[in-house]
């Protein structure tokens, strides 16, 4: 394909317009970056290392980044947060002796130093697979950084325009004519700015408008006779001091004491830096993720903008970040190559390599209008656009967050944040019921098929029974409400709660607190003669409330259970041996109460066959034919399944005068589970060949099966109405 072709003139038209705009924002940056009074004679080294942040990062995020049509370079919030910070490192360094270029390469050593510590967190975050944690941070508290981050960009630009700080109030008390004239022009300008941004649907559009103040500017002063040197001399053309504007790390960095204890000293600084670098590297990517509609892999991306932004500061740059704005640009463009990145790279290093005589020419009018330009746009989108598109309460902290560090510093608004935020949660987290479900026992039945005079004793006593499936992560706030929940259960007397089970199979952790509150939770059960069984609680967590218990450990691991199911068989145990029941009584009696009958009893009775089994011999095995039918006399039969090879599984278990095997036998299919006797069993069992002969000669006995097996049916079926019923309740 032609080079000229129109995809590849369409590759090239919007690579122009991105590479313009990059260049812009590379110079309004470097001029924001030294708007400390110390720092403005030496603004070119500002300049030339925001140049090389936007060479090195763009050229490595394009061709490393799995978004293809990635832009990166100086990013609005993290440089304002670098200003700030570099004002504060140029006072300390000028507090200890520092003063004119000495001040400013130290500031630089001091940026190489926090921009290297910042890649190197970044990819560490990105190799650990650690980004994910970083999703986690409330979008007030990041909200409140970007703000505030704005807010600065628009006091750095009004500071670089007329030297007037808009945080100290007192400095306007004496403003000339001068700077009103050139305040008012910044205002103006930015508003331009904004204006053909938002409105002139044209990528050049911007960029035409920056380099066209230059020349505006350029030619009023030739009107009004101005020299570039007078220009200079009124603040109106950046002044840059020296010869060499290009800052070399390891040719021209100082590394004496004052350094590296003013590093160390404004280490905390440098962690908001590197919180701020972090939040705007997710930000960007949810916003390219939301506007493009897929998913970006984030480690990958932390861990090659680490990469970038280490190479950054071996040359001498600062952090540098995607671009949602510039990235989505392109993206739209569907450029096929690094186009935008390469252009970028040719017009940055054309005004790198050129250096002072460029930078020389730049008015300071321009370049703080557009750096207002930028800091408005963040401000407004944070203070005033979430207005209704955030509840108030997050909305608010924005507001708090913001206002406590443009007053107090970044890294108090960064204490601020994370406390606010962690208190925002542990409220709305408390809100949220960790209680899953909550059900008495009517709905839940242990796998275990009684005898009728047991079933009806318990169908009375289940009701005595509450059970409590808990869900994620139990802490103070949350374990205190769902004490208050069983407390006012168990005072109320109508509820008549005699037994607790607690279900930990859905719940993610407990933290101390929340096992201080199990304690209270065992102490109120005792105090209203109740009994507290566990279902999955971690041995961890038994060994911590035996130990606030003051019981033994074994006592709690007897109380803790797999499944509910279990721990619904040891409470109903533990009811039936509260009363007396007839475990003698013969097969005999149990068809003559089924059938208030005694001849059905007989009839039936005569034609069974009794079968006796040790423990652990099975009856009947999974895959045979259902040529039986069981009646249980005495013992116990389990019914396990082997679905899963090598991992058998209970059912159910059945005891005395119970029926077994009713379901295959009259629908005549192989059976689902083997039947294994617990202990000494005696069964009556009716074979098919029988039951087919009894048929045939229309024996009584037969009406008195089809009678016993539909009443058993129907008992289960009216159980499981029951239970759907208290689940839906």
């Amino acid at each position: 394909m032609s080079f000229f072709s129109k995809a590849a003139r369409s590759d090239f038209g919007s690579g122009i317009a991105i590479a313009l705009l990059s260049l812009s924002y590379a110079l309004s940056y470097g001029a924001l970056l030294f708007t400390s009074p110390l720092l403005t004679p030496y603004i070119g080294y500002a300049i030339t290392a925001a140049l090389i942040t936007t060479v090195v990062t763009g050229i490595a995020v394009a061709y490393l980044s799995r978004m293809k049509f990635s832009i990166a370079g100086p990013d609005s919030s993290s440089v304002a947060v670098i200003a700030s910070l570099f004002f504060l490192v140029s006072q300390s360094l000028s507090d200890k002796g520092l003063q004119g270029e000495a001040l400013a390469l130290s500031t630089l050593t001091i940026m190489v130093l926090i921009t290297l510590l910042t890649g190197v967190v970044m990819f560490l975050l990105g190799y650990f697979k650690l980004g994910n944690f970083i999703r986690f941070v409330p979008i007030s508290v990041a909200g409140g950084f970007l703000a505030a981050a704005g807010c600065l960009m628009v006091s750095g630009a009004i500071v670089l325009a007329t030297g007037l700080d808009p945080m100290d109030v007192s400095s306007f008390s004496e403003i000339s004519d001068l700077q009103i004239i050139k305040l008012m022009a910044v205002l103006a300008l930015a508003v331009f700015y904004w204006y053909v941004s938002g409105y002139i649907d044209n990528n050049l559009a911007l960029p035409a408008a920056i380099f066209g103040s230059i020349f505006l500017a350029h030619t009023i002063f030739a009107f009004y006779g101005l020299s570039i040197e007078q220009a200079q001399e009124m603040g109106l053309l950046l002044e840059v001091a020296g010869e060499t504007k290009l800052f070399v790390p390891a040719t021209q960095a100082v590394w004496d004491g004052s350094v590296l204890t003013t590093f160390v000293e404004f280490l905390p600084e440098t962690l908001a830096v590197i919180v701020v670098v972090g939040l705007a590297i997710l930000l960007i990517i949810a916003g390219i993720e939301l506007e493009r509609n897929f998913d970006s892999d984030l480690n990958h991306e932390l861990k090659i903008h680490g990469y970038a932004i280490g190479i950054s500061g071996i040359l001498g740059g600062f952090a540098g970040l995607v671009s949602l704005s510039r990235s989505l640009l392109n993206a739209e463009k569907r450029s096929r190559f690094p186009v935008a990145a390469f252009l970028t790279t040719v017009f940055c290093a054309g005004v790198f390599f050129i250096g002072g005589d460029v930078i020389a020419l730049l008015p300071q009018i321009s370049l703080a209008a557009m750096v207002l330009f930028l800091g408005a746009q963040i401000a407004f989108r944070w203070l005033f656009t979430t207005f209704n598109t955030i509840d108030r309460v997050e909305y608010f902290m924005i507001l708090v967050i913001a206002g406590s560090t443009l007053y107090a510093g970044f890294i108090f608004g960064l204490g601020l944040g994370v406390v606010a935020g962690c208190i925002l949660f542990s409220a709305r987290a408390s809100i949220v019921s960790i209680v899953r479900s909550q059900l008495s026992g009517e709905a839940y039945r242990s796998r275990i098929v009684r005898s009728t005079d047991e079933e009806e004793f318990l169908d009375g006593s289940h009701k005595t029974i509450r059970i409590y499936e808990l869900q994620g992560f139990l802490f103070f706030g949350t374990a205190h409400n769902f004490y208050t929940l069983i407390k006012n259960q168990l005072e109320n007397k109508d509820n008549d709660i005699r037994h607790l089970i607690l279900s930990f199979r859905h719940v993610s952790g407990i933290d101390a607190s929340a096992e201080q509150i199990l304690q209270k939770i065992f102490y109120a059960a005792d105090k209203y003669d109740c009994t507290v069984s566990t279902i999955e609680l971690p041995k961890r967590d038994q060994l911590s409330l035996a130990r606030l218990l003051r019981r033994s450990p074994a006592l709690i691991a007897d109380q803790n259970y797999a499944a509910i199911y279990d721990a619904m068989e040891a409470i109903e145990e533990s009811m039936l041996r509260e009363r007396e029941f007839d475990t003698a009584g013969s097969l005999q009696k149990w068809f003559e109460q089924r059938f208030d009958s005694k001849s059905s009893a007989e009839d039936l009775i005569k034609v069974l066959n009794p079968k006796e089994f040790e423990d652990g011999e099975v009856i009947c095995r999974q895959g045979d034919h259902s040529d039986e039918i069981y009646f249980l006399d005495r013992g116990r039969v389990d019914v396990v399944s082997h679905e899963i090879p090598g991992q058998p599984f209970r059912i159910y278990s059945y005891m005395r005068h119970t029926l077994l095997g009713e379901m295959g036998f009259v629908r005549n299919e192989d059976r689902s589970a083997d039947l294994v006797a617990r202990g000494p069993t005696v069964v009556y069992s009716l074979s098919r060949e029988v039951y087919n002969k009894l048929e045939e000669e229309r024996d009584p006995a037969i009406d008195a099966l089809l009678q016993l097996v539909s009443v058993t049916l129907s008992d289960r079926v009216i159980s499981a109405n029951r239970t759907i019923a208290e689940l839906q309740a």
